[in-house]
């Protein structure tokens, strides 16, 4: 009862005091403004403090104090003149940048701005699926990103490049790919061998695993480890030769396991990363039909990531096996029978695949899943360096020759669209003022790479405590990634429209117009080479795998001082903005020529030693049969330059009973639905058309599709 008395009477007491306070208050407000208070952006709640803003200034804008003080009594003044009640750190910073301007100080304004997105827009990102650019699946996790992604596409503009860049890429003179992911590097390759020695460790105390003894526990690390990389990418993680790789530990396996291994590999690399929004993992898988010649006289690693005694050309045969065992369960689709959206497979093809036995079975395993799923990219290795550089996008040096396997890793830091058709506008016909606005421009992406670099530079310097630090991991004899063994990648867009500017014909009409387009597309490869030599980095001219880039660049331009010839020069529907210009040497999509004639046309100009290129070929409801297909594979690697092929269908998908069928149908031939969607190849892979932009939909309606007989 005593204890009773006591609370009753302290809470008594607490009443009074808060009364007499309330009266206190109330008798200030009389004769003085009452104190504002500021909502802070760290969810906090303070006292207005014109102090603050002072610091804030000298902090962040490097103003003196004095003019900084000048400022905070004048925005003091402003909001005291307003009225204002309801005040956050935002308004008083909007406050504070207004008076910056007013006083001239742009590079201050510019430090102390704040980034964001306005509320409409945060509005429309969470309540519907976004459609202007690649995106994660519209869920909560994947509107973070896309937020996230946002403000870092803000932060890179103000922070990261320069102001000429940044005037470049908001105008569309080039357009840096993945603007929101600058603080990663674009793309990783790396040999399997390197899990095979290590494991898996992860930076900051993560769980670790010892080097796999089983196939089935290696293949558990790839993915596992393959999901931490994507993480840390802002393209997809790639693996070389993984079916070699795996051999040494397939020795003594049936086809039933080698089967379950590929059923493995595949379904586990295509389920989604939750911790991404449900993105799949962006993964590349090289794989071979027979051993790379770089590879082939290298001690194998097998279990415990030990040497068995041999070198890797002694398993051919058991890789070969894995090969068929893997495309025969990329032919039956996932569980309702839909292509593999990833990984992408990469088959390499050297000249000597028609000796190896068992060569015919394969061609036609390989040709049926070409004619009835599609996605599988053809790469077409003729010499060794070009083999090794197809998959690293390095030449095979000296330096990596004396490297160990587990030692091959590079990255491409950064991909950048070159704008050709708006120097095609500025040349005006005269071919000689384009090559040198051509050389003026790839100075300015060389000074972006560089800037990207040093950016990354900076991050991966704070080791393993940094934001980077899966890539800095160290081991004894290696790091995980070398800067030495890193490249840029430059991506010339709308090459068919530059030609047309020049000469009156595109790329398939003339051998005059394929000829003006080596003499560019030389140009750029020159110009690489001596940017490289000058700046001490790779620079690679290359293909880009960007669905947003082409359809970006001609927007702007039918936006821009060139409207009127841009809109002559554009695919497309100008008045919808429907808008796109030709990928990276690239015959126009709706060019009508046979399949071999595009494969010839630019094959020509992959024969420059351009990184990642290869031809599309769009196959229709017709295109069935595999031996067209076979036909074109042979002639293709012995009768032309091309440096690869990608045929690939189109399916219609049915989002009542979850079918997927082979063609375009304006109904579902199983349960007759008419909710609907496509399934196609976007840039290098395949893609659900409800997610594409509207330039992408737009060449995906004009692609000249090849017929039974690929014509």
């Amino acid at each position: 009862m005593d204890g009773q008395r006591e609370e009753e009477a302290e809470r008594s007491s607490r009443t009074v005091g808060r009364m007499e306070r309330e009266e206190s208050w109330s008798q200030q407000g009389a004769h003085a403004e009452p104190e504002l208070y500021v909502r802070r952006s760290d969810e906090q709640v303070a006292r207005f403090d014109p102090q603050r803003i002072v610091d804030a200034l000298v902090r962040e804008a490097h103003v003196d104090v004095e003019l900084a003080t000048k400022i905070s009594a004048e925005v003091t003044e402003a909001i005291a003149r307003s009225g204002i009640r309801a005040l956050s750190s935002a308004l008083i910073r909007e406050l504070v940048n207004v008076k910056l301007l007013e006083y001239g100080l742009e590079a201050a304004h510019r430090a102390h701005s704040r980034l964001g997105v306005p509320l409409y827009d945060a509005d429309r990102l969470i309540r519907q699926s976004a459609r202007e650019r690649e995106t994660p699946p519209h869920g909560p996790e994947g509107t973070s990103l896309l937020l996230a992604e946002a403000i870092k596409r803000e932060y890179a503009i103000r922070e990261v490049f320069s102001e000429a860049v940044a005037e470049a890429h908001l105008t569309g003179g080039i357009h840096i790919q993945g603007l929101g992911a600058v603080d990663r590097p674009y793309a990783l390759t790396s040999s399997v061998d390197y899990l095979k020695r290590y494991g898996i460790a992860l930076p900051h105390g993560f769980a670790s695993a010892r080097p796999a003894r089983h196939p089935e526990v290696l293949l558990a690390h790839l993915v596992k480890f393959s999901a931490a990389l994507h993480g840390y990418l802002a393209g997809p993680v790639i693996w070389d030769s993984l079916n070699v790789a795996l051999a040494p530990y397939l020795r003594d396996a049936e086809d039933r396991d080698l089967r379950q291994l590929a059923q493995l590999l595949l379904f586990e690399l295509s389920a989604p990363a939750v911790a991404r929004g449900g993105q799949v993992i962006a993964c590349e898988v090289h794989v071979d039909w027979e051993v790379p010649a770089y590879l082939a006289p290298r001690p194998a690693l097998g279990p415990h990531g030990e040497e068995t005694g041999e070198t890797y050309a002694a398993y051919g045969e058991i890789a070969r096996r894995f090969l068929l065992q893997l495309l025969d369960v990329y032919r039956e689709g996932d569980g309702q029978g839909r292509p593999f959206l990833t990984p992408r497979l990469v088959l390499h093809l050297t000249e000597h695949f028609t000796r190896i036995e068992g060569y015919r079975e394969f061609l036609d395993l390989l040709c049926h899943v070409l004619a009835e799923r599609g996605g599988v990219r053809l790469v077409f290795d003729r010499d060794m360096p070009g083999s090794f550089f197809s998959r690293f996008s390095v030449p095979f040096e000296p330096g990596h020759e004396r490297a160990q396997t587990w030692q091959w890793r590079t990255a491409a830091l950064q991909a950048i669209a070159v704008n050709l058709p708006r120097l095609g506008y500025r040349a005006d016909g005269d071919l000689l003022a384009l090559l040198q606005q051509l050389t003026e421009v790839m100075e300015l992406v060389a000074q972006a790479h560089l800037e990207k670099r040093i950016f990354l530079e900076k991050l991966m310097a704070l080791g393993e405590t940094g934001p980077l630090a899966l890539l800095t991991v160290r081991h004894p004899e290696t790091t995980f990634l070398k800067l030495t063994w890193t490249t840029h990648l430059i991506c010339p867009f709308g090459l068919d429209e530059t030609v047309w500017l020049l000469t009156g014909q595109h790329l398939h009409e003339s051998d005059q117009a394929v000829e003006m387009a080596l003499r560019i597309a030389t140009h750029l490869v020159r110009e690489a080479e001596r940017l490289s030599d000058k700046h001490k980095v790779r620079f690679v001219v290359a293909d880009s795998t960007d669905e947003m880039a082409a359809h970006r660049l001609a927007r702007l331009d039918v936006r821009s001082p060139f409207a009127a010839r841009a809109a002559e020069t554009v695919s497309g529907d100008v008045e919808k903005g429907e808008v796109y210009y030709s990928r990276p040497f690239k015959v126009l999509p709706h060019a009508s020529v046979r399949a071999l004639e595009r494969v010839r046309i630019e094959g020509l100009l992959h024969d420059l030693g351009i990184f990642g290129v290869t031809t599309p070929i769009w196959l229709s409801e017709r295109a069935t049969a595999i031996e067209p297909l076979v036909a074109l594979i042979s002639r293709g690697f012995f009768q032309t330059h091309s440096a690869g092929l990608l045929p690939a269908p189109d399916f219609t998908l049915c989002l009542d009973c979850g079918h997927c069928v082979r063609g375009l149908h304006r109904q579902c031939p199983h349960c007759h639905s008419s909710r609907l969607d496509g399934l196609a190849l976007g840039a290098q892979a395949f893609g659900r058309l409800s997610t594409w932009n509207h330039g992408l939909l737009a060449e995906w309606r004009h692609r000249y599709r090849v017929d039974e007989d690929l014509g």
